[in-house]
């Protein structure tokens, strides 16, 4: 599909989206999602009334991991959740029935809201001086290690050497300050937080590339195969809700802290996510070939097999 096509697609799309609610059916929606900024697409489209536009009662549940968020959903408990693409990819390949229905947060290097930090006062200053450290990140096996290890190995270090340990943002902030750590992947919000005791060693991310998803909305097959139409609307309501948050930051930080229970001050302040509207395999593979290459996969495949497709 050519660029044009794409965009009269999508333009299509949010008409459909914002067609009067007494046009459409006033369908019950479960939803999952992360209390986060990459997650809160959710929380705008049901404050803005963009799902109750698109005909679509929607119930919006916060569950803290998108590791749980994919076992409610798998169980049938929720309709459709928020979890990052790797996960999504492995459980996949695992024979989990999950489908993506609408992109969500991208990972862009004009916006680096997840960097790799070391304590204020380490010697670090190259990947090569990470060899034989220990470094923290808040999920085993997700883009949080992968993103890293290849950052590492790409810049004259062996990730192989590094120990790997996995805790909880705040842990990390304090295992910082405290120096029990000597290297950690760190988000927003908590960068600010780290920052009195720690420094920005690099955009580790970068080293995937420059632009890409790192999570995605998704149901079972079995749901979307059952439900065409209404996950039809809520894509639209997404891709909506895409186009909205990425021109109104201002806005959106305020729903992001009302929903979230974070500090308004510090959602107006953090670096915040952008928001893919649309599918677009370029913004998925490089996901898929890292995991690969680190052996959260067996073998790379085509992203795009993970998106619904109505039948």
């Amino acid at each position: 599909m050519n660029r044009r096509n794409a965009l009269a697609g999508l333009g299509a799309g949010i008409a459909a989206a914002a067609t009067p609610l007494a046009a459409l059916a006033n369908d019950p929606l479960h939803i999952a999602s992360i209390p986060l900024d990459a997650g809160a697409e959710a929380y705008y489209a049901y404050d803005l009334g963009y799902f109750r536009d698109a005909g679509i009662d929607a119930t919006v549940d916060s569950i803290p991991s998108g590791a749980a968020i994919l076992a409610a959903v798998a169980s049938g408990a929720v309709d459709v959740g928020f979890s990052n693409l790797i996960s999504i990819a492995v459980a996949y390949k695992h024979n989990v029935p999950v489908t993506l229905l609408a992109p969500g947060s991208l990972y862009t290097a004009s916006i680096p809201t997840s960097v790799l930090m070391v304590p204020k006062d380490s010697p670090a200053k190259t990947a090569r001086d990470l060899n034989g450290k220990t470094l923290a990140v808040n999920g085993l096996k997700t883009i949080t290690q992968y993103a890293p290890e290849l950052w590492i190995d790409k810049n004259g270090g062996d990730s192989t050497t590094v120990k790997f340990v996995e805790m909880t943002f705040p842990q990390i902030v304090e295992a910082l300050g405290t120096n029990r750590i000597d290297a950690a992947i760190v988000a927003d919000p908590f960068i600010a937080q780290a920052k009195p005791a720690a420094r920005i060693l690099a955009d580790a991310y970068d080293a995937i590339g420059s632009r890409y998803i790192i999570g995605c909305w998704f149901s079972t097959t079995q749901w979307a195969a059952a439900h065409p139409a209404l996950a039809g609307r809520f894509a639209q309501a997404i891709a909506r809700t895409a186009l909205w948050a990425n021109t109104h930051k201002p806005q959106s930080g305020q729903i992001l802290a009302k929903y979230s229970k974070m500090d308004p001050a510090v959602a107006a302040t953090m670096l915040r996510v952008d928001y893919a509207p649309r599918f677009v395999k370029s913004d998925m593979q490089p996901v898929i070939d890292l995991v690969a290459r680190y052996g959260g996969l067996s073998a790379s495949f085509p992203a795009d097999e993970l998106i619904y497709k109505p039948g």
